[in-house]
């Protein structure tokens, strides 16, 4: 039975746990499934995961989330990071990825975060502006391994969260690795 046909609507849960299994699951195997290996980056696992199951019970959609010390033009600050945003291929175009980041999202906001922050590969961002988020404009930097500042490559966005919450102006620190 194709699980799209279902007549119970898929939603996003909060997951016990997330593995490189689980992974796996929705996007296959691989070494560089989200193709980002090429910044050379470090990159810290998510604390708090979503996802979407199929009726079959299989995962197919995850997003997860880390909160993240910043500072941003001599402000300091802290979002919740989101990542890991991931769909299985034959179920995209389903609506998934905007369940799963809006759940995270939600969660964002009921644990009092005023602002979300990702990064994502050039093609994605007209994707995450649809969801609200906004480019930021100035440079980022991210911690690495051995206190080692790097300047993000990928595109770095954000969301308000909270009512009149606004970015502010300045170079971007992530005062972590990135998420």
């Amino acid at each position: 039975m194709d699980d799209r046909s279902s007549a119970e609507p898929l939603t996003a849960e909060r997951l016990e746990s997330y593995s490189r299994a689980d992974q796996d699951q929705i996007l296959g195997p691989g070494e560089d499934p989200y193709g980002v290996a090429y910044t050379g980056l470090t990159f810290q696992s998510k604390d708090v995961h979503f996802g979407i199951r199929a009726a079959d019970g299989r995962l197919v959609a995850h997003t997860g989330l880390l909160p993240l010390p910043l500072t941003v033009g001599g402000t300091d600050l802290e979002a919740i990071g989101v990542g890991g945003v991931c769909v299985a291929a034959e179920r995209r175009g389903e609506g998934l990825a905007q369940a799963v980041v809006g759940a995270a999202l939600d969660h964002g906001r009921a644990l009092g975060f005023r602002y979300a922050l990702l990064f994502c590969r050039p093609p994605l961002a007209a994707f995450y502006r649809g969801l609200g988020f906004r480019e930021v404009a100035e440079e980022v930097t991210v911690e690495q391994p051995e206190g080692r500042l790097a300047v993000m490559p990928l595109r770095t966005m954000w969301r308000p969260l909270a009512q009149g919450a606004g970015w502010p102006e300045g170079p971007v620190r992530l005062r972590s690795l990135p998420m």
